[in-house]
């Protein structure tokens, strides 16, 4: 294994789409079918959310991957690490975009599959905040009459909170899915490496982080987009604080203008620099 400090962190987003790619189904096959306890046979991914054949197309603190599992389920997967206090609206606008792009006019409602929103977020959701469980499981239910009838199977949704993935670790060392967080959290915790010996996919999953690693053009963006992201968090924070919430605003346009300064100082291409910080090509130019 590579030393500590020059492993990526596979929660920010350009890293996490980089390593579940086109070429890595079975690790990606792993980490979904530990969130749905359910087996899967084959899984196809959907390639046209990289930048450059590698970078995700996301704005800050976000990013998703779709992939159709074997029996015609879509499966978005998001990341989310800043606390925008729109938690479940994102969700449920997420959820709906996949859900809806499936139809082309005049064909059969009955042709649209399930679709599976999972949802990776770095804080406790204020509405799970006191259950215990790592993930969460959302259906639609009729719940007035006293029995919980489902009102249809191709809605469902998994939150799973990242802070929690260590205290289940402590009750449960073989809970696949807390090993999974752990890793994306920190892969140099030493609990990783004890996680290896027992979970090969986790295994397969670090080593071809230990070879993304090495890229130093993955690297210089994966820098500016955790600084972009913590800056982000800070900017929410303060605006909270304070009670401004126009801050919000104006501290994300004031980090995407810091950062796409940068990139161009790195020469990335403005057409990348366009896609992660959202900016127009003329504003990049007269940085």
């Amino acid at each position: 294994m590579q030393e500590n400090k020059e492993l990526l962190k596979p929660k920010i987003d350009v890293v996490f789409h980089s390593l579940f790619r086109v070429g890595n189904e079975n690790i990606t096959k792993a980490i979904i079918s530990a969130v749905t306890k359910e087996k899967i046979n084959k899984i196809d991914l959907d390639n046209n959310r990289h930048i450059l054949g590698r970078y995700p197309e996301e704005k800050l603190g976000i990013l998703d991957l779709k992939a159709t599992l074997d029996n015609g389920t879509i499966c978005n997967v998001e990341i989310q690490l800043a606390d925008n206090k729109d938690t479940a609206e994102r969700f449920l606008y997420y959820w709906s975009r996949i859900y809806s792009s499936q139809l082309i006019k005049g064909e059969d409602y009955g042709k649209i599959n399930k679709v599976i929103g999972i949802i990776i977020i770095d804080y406790e959701f204020n509405k799970t905040r006191k259950i215990e469980d790592l993930s969460t499981k959302w259906k639609i239910r009729e719940v007035s009459k006293g029995e919980e009838i489902e009102l249809t199977d191709v809605f469902e949704l998994y939150i799973i909170e990242l802070p929690k993935a260590k205290r289940i670790l402590e009750k449960d060392a073989s809970n696949k899915l807390a090993q999974w967080m752990l890793f994306l959290n920190n892969p140099n915790e030493k609990e990783v490496a004890k996680i290896m010996n027992e979970n090969k996919e986790i295994k397969e999953a670090m080593n071809e982080l230990e070879e993304m690693s090495k890229d130093k053009e993955l690297r210089r963006v994966a820098e500016l987009r955790e600084k972009a992201i913590r800056d982000e968090k800070n900017g929410l924070r303060h605006a909270r604080e304070d009670g401004l919430r126009e801050g919000i605003k104006e501290g994300i346009e004031k980090t995407n203008r810091e950062v796409a300064k940068k990139m161009k100082e790195k020469h990335i291409p403005i057409e990348t620099i366009v896609e992660i910080t959202k900016l127009t090509k003329e504003e990049i130019e007269n940085l």
